[in-house]
């Protein structure tokens, strides 16, 4: 019988998994650390250390139902994200929106939204919620809001990262975010250090997020909407270098709204699922 397949029937699952996170956990081991319990107890203090420009490809499906839980239809926006370039901007480009019909249906490659190639500000003092950030874009939220997610990413992966204990959620207080025409309320955003695990070769502190129950009120195409918004999702952070390597986004939106000449209030169901993806410099665009 193979050596690896005797030691397969020799140790148990507890035991494969000890062995595999005290593998993982050697590199943090070696700096001073001296057991699996130290290596869980604590986030590594690491700084952002970033190697060139850092690119991503961001994907937003949003679908569209009515309250009868029918899908109308549904849309895509993407766009490449570049961010630590030259005077610590970052820029957006192939930005596209793509429509479709059914669940199944593939989407187009999508219409360009050439406003959008070479945006660029600095993430760190973008002021990307302040009247004027915007200017020269069309009246259209779906675009604007790819910046905003990945504020938020960038947010929730670095702001509380030395706060956060294993399995201990971590409160954070609620805001008002201005928007375009109307507010977003956070009401109480909860992030959570999950455990450790691997994502384009690096090891990485998993941290899902939460905000249920947030009111949510905007203009948008001469009409004022108001509703609710809930969200959740999952961030991979290197311990190595504090990049982000991968962030997921689900969001569910109830907005109601008024239309000239019907009476009372109409409402539309929004679904979004969105991926933020580390892409490498060999990617095409």
């Amino acid at each position: 019988m193979p050596f690896w397949v005797l030691v397969g029937y020799m140790i148990t699952v507890r035991q494969l998994s000890l062995v595999f996170l005290t593998i993982t956990a050697l590199p943090f081991l070696a700096q001073g650390d001296t057991s699996i319990d130290d290596f869980l107890a604590r986030l590594p203090a690491v700084s952002l250390r970033e190697n060139g420009p850092q690119r991503y490809l961001f994907t937003c499906d949003y679908l569209y139902f009515a309250l009868d839980g029918k899908l109308t239809h549904k849309q895509r926006v993407s766009g490449n994200y570049t961010r630590n370039l030259p005077e610590g901007k970052a820029k957006w480009d192939n930005v596209r929106i793509a429509n479709a019909t059914n669940f199944d249906d593939a989407f187009p490659q999508g219409d360009p939204q050439t406003y959008m190639d070479g945006f660029s500000y600095n993430p760190s003092t973008a002021g990307e919620f302040k009247t004027g950030f915007f200017a020269g874009f069309p009246d259209n939220m779906q675009t604007k809001t790819l910046v905003w997610d990945v504020s938020m990413f960038e947010f929730f992966a670095w702001k509380y990262f030395d706060a956060l204990k294993l399995n201990e959620p971590f409160e954070i207080q609620p805001s008002d975010v201005s928007l375009p025409g109307g507010k977003f309320h956070n009401r109480r955003p909860v992030l959570t250090w999950v455990g450790v695990s691997k994502m384009n070769g690096k090891l990485c502190a998993v941290i899902e997020y939460q905000a249920f129950f947030n009111r949510l009120s905007m203009a948008s195409q001469g009409q004022t909407l108001e509703g609710r918004s809930d969200y959740w999702g999952t961030i991979w952070v290197s311990l190595n270098d504090k990049e982000i390597e991968k962030g997921t986004l689900n969001e569910g939106v109830l907005l109601g709204f008024e239309i000239p000449g019907q009476p009372g209030k109409q409402a539309v169901s929004v679904f979004r699922q969105a991926t933020f993806e580390r892409r490498s410099p060999a990617e095409k665009k």
